[in-house]
């Protein structure tokens, strides 16, 4: 498997994640503040700074290949 390839699959794995902690947030703001609303917004900004560190190795392994 290339490099590429598990890159690729785990920002499918990191998008998913996102995607249901964004679920997980819009369920939990409606509550008073939690724990677990905290938590979750904690994951999200590690989620999504996972996911533009990932994005810029692709767009920089892309740029070397051509």
């Amino acid at each position: 498997m290339s490099g590429l390839f598990l890159e690729r699959a785990l920002l499918t794995l990191l998008m998913w994640g996102l995607l249901l902690e964004v679920f997980g947030l819009a369920v939990l703001s409606s509550q008073p503040w939690r724990f677990e609303f905290s938590y979750l917004l904690v994951l999200f900004l590690i989620t999504t700074g996972s996911i533009i560190v990932i994005i810029m190795r692709i767009r920089k392994k892309y740029r070397e290949r051509f």
